[in-house]
Order: structure tokens, then C-alpha cells, then sequence
């Protein structure tokens, strides 16, 4: 843009304005492009192992839950980003309207210290920004370098793994600190799709299972049932009760887990109220598949293994899902009535 000088007054020269706001235009379309293309080629690299998990892996290590992970994540992703488009809306507004008194205040304030304090506020920026960049870079390339790893190896789980990083390397790189703490939670939420290796789930399900055999027989022998425990097999009233992979609660627990880590987010609470509540979902989750258990060894005592070992076997999930959201909601209203009371 061009400046005619006319007694001590600058007069803009608009014949070169209006090649200002297309070239600035078309920046922009070549920057929200060039996202499209960086997105879509990761969604390509990590499309042959997402179908992988989504075809077998998953059902092989009962961790069925992590189906509805990703749509989750990406609808908080969705929510996020709605909402912050929408405040940056409404403060373009607010600007808009008080811009005269804003123009005034800078004139009046216009001096050499004003303009130090400005001069050093942006080169701290512009440092920051240097060092999220370069920490942005830096975890892309560790995460493509484990991708290959997992690739070479042909181990899912590392190959999985290398998604996290890379998601907050992209978004740190391309939208800043900003965005990539706004996005933190959705994209460390998709650590629930990355399957534990089977070793280490057989020896996190192996201890749980022993410890529900022998809880739930010592409640029923506490209630007079005739109940003996054989390692993980239960007989009750003559019928076998084998505590098998699914009576571990691991599925359970890792579902109940998911969902009440999204709960807990959305409901915005104190940093002690989360931590409560996140750490209190472990317990209610194992607690409600312990109240599962003992239903079935009841149910098959009273109505045979065919009514207990059918339907509601399958659908018996509810019970630790309604007990560890009644739970969940109990302690919430708990802690809130404590601090009103404090309060008052």
C-alpha cells in the first residue's frame, strides 16, 4: 500500500488496496489447505492399523470399549473448537464496538515506556512461539520414529502409541500453545485405543479374577449360601461357576473408566473434585462387577445355569454401570453440599 504525503497528512493510495485483502485471502486459503493435506496424509498413514484394531485386535483382548473412543474424542474436539470459534466471535464484536475508546486510550498512552512494554511482550512471544514449534517438531519426529519402529516390528501397540504424540506435535506445530491445551484432553483420551500387550493384560486380569472368587464366596458363605471355591471355580447348590476372562471386571472397569473420565470433564469441577471423582471409578467399577458376580451365582442358585449362564449373563454389564454412575453422582453431590455448607 502507497502513501501520498499532502500538507503534513498522509492520503492512502487505494489502487493498491484492493490487491491487499485477495493476496491476504488467498494466504489464508493456502494455509487451511495445506492443514487438509497434513491431516488427511495422517489419517492415511494410520488407516491400515485403525482397521486392524477395529477388526480384530479390540474383540482379542476384550477391550471392545475403544470403539467408541475415537468418535468420542473427535466430538469433544468438535465442542472445543465450536466454542472457541464462538468467544473469539464475540470478542471481535466487543473490539469492534469499543474501538474508539481503545484508539484514545493507545493515543493517550502512546509514550517510550508503552512502546518498550510492547516491544518486550512480543519478543517474549515470539520466543514462545519458537520454543512450541520446535517442541511440536520434535515430537513429530519422535512419533513418526516410533510408528516405524512398531511398523518394522510389527507391534500394534507401539505403532498405536505413536498417535499421541503425534497429535500434539501436529497441533502444538500448526495452532499453538493455545489450541493444543484446549485440545489436551480429547487427544490424551485416545490413549484408551491403545491395546495393552497380552502378557500384560494376562497379568492384570489374572490377580483381579482370583480376588473376585474369593470375595464373592466369602459374602455368599457370609450369607449362608453353600458355596466352595476351587481356585477360579465357584459351586453353588450343586451348579460350576468358572470366573473366566470376562468375570475379571477388566472390561468393565476400563469402559467405566472411559466414560467417567468424559463425565468428569464436562462437568468442570474443582481440580480435588475431579481428582475424587477420577480416582473413585476404579473402586465403584470393581465393586459393581463383585455385585454382578454374586447376582449370577443367585440367579443360577435359585433358577438354574441356563436362566444365569443366558441372558442375563450377557446383559448383566448394566449393574456395574449403574452402580458406578449412581456412585459417581453420589460423591459429586457430596462434595458440592460439603462446600456450600463450608461456605455458609
Amino acid at each position: 500500500m502507497s502513501a501520498v504525503v499532502f500538507g503534513g497528512k498522509r492520503a492512502v493510495n487505494f489502487k493498491s488496496v484492493k490487491y491487499c485483502r485477495p493476496r491476504q485471502k488467498l494466504k489464508a486459503e493456502q494455509n487451511i489447505m495445506m492443514n487438509i493435506i497434513i491431516w488427511l496424509l495422517t489419517a492415511v498413514l494410520y488407516s491400515p492399523v485403525f482397521y486392524i484394531l477395529y477388526k480384530s485386535k479390540w474383540e482379542s483382548v476384550d477391550y471392545t470399549h475403544a470403539y467408541f473412543t475415537l468418535p468420542i474424542s473427535l466430538l469433544i474436539v468438535f465442542f472445543k473448537l465450536r466454542s472457541r470459534i464462538n468467544t473469539n466471535e464475540k470478542a471481535r464484536i466487543n473490539t469492534n464496538l469499543e474501538q474508539k475508546d481503545t484508539n484514545e486510550k493507545a493515543r493517550i498512552s502512546t509514550n517510550s515506556k508503552a512502546r518498550i512494554d510492547t516491544n518486550e511482550k512480543a519478543r517474549i512471544d515470539t520466543n514462545l512461539t519458537r520454543i512450541y514449534t520446535n517442541g511440536g517438531v520434535f515430537l513429530v519426529i519422535i512419533s513418526l520414529l516410533l510408528f516405524i519402529l512398531g511398523w518394522r516390528n510389527d507391534y500394534l501397540f507401539i505403532q498405536t502409541f505413536s498417535l499421541i504424540p503425534l497429535l500434539l506435535g501436529m497441533t502444538c506445530y500448526l495452532y499453538g500453545f493455545k489450541v493444543t491445551r484446549l485440545l489436551l484432553f480429547p487427544i490424551l483420551y485416545l490413549l484408551l485405543l491403545v491395546p495393552p500387550p497380552l502378557g500384560m493384560l494376562d497379568g492384570i486380569t489374572l490377580p483381579m479374577r482370583y480376588g473376585s472368587s474369593v470375595a464373592s464366596a466369602m459374602i455368599l458363605k457370609a450369607l449362608h449360601y453353600p458355596v466352595t471355591r476351587e481356585g477360579l471355580l465357584l459351586t453353588i447348590g450343586g451348579h460350576e461357576l468358572y470366573m473366566g476372562a470376562p468375570c475379571s471386571g477388566f472390561r468393565s472397569l476400563i469402559t467405566m473408566f472411559s466414560l467417567g473420565l468424559v463425565y468428569v470433564y464436562f462437568i468442570q469441577g474443582r481440580l480435588l473434585k475431579n481428582l475424587i471423582l477420577i480416582f473413585s471409578i476404579i473402586p465403584l467399577a470393581l465393586v459393581g462387577n463383585l455385585i454382578r458376580i454374586i447376582t449370577l451365582c443367585l440367579i443360577t442358585y435359585y433358577y438354574g445355569e441356563k436362566v444365569g449362564q443366558g441372558f442375563f449373563h450377557n446383559f448383566s454389564g448394566i449393574i456395574v454401570f449403574m452402580v458406578m454412575i449412581l456412585g459417581l453422582i453420589f460423591l459429586e453431590n457430596k462434595i458440592e453440599g460439603k462446600r456450600i455448607k463450608e461456605k455458609e
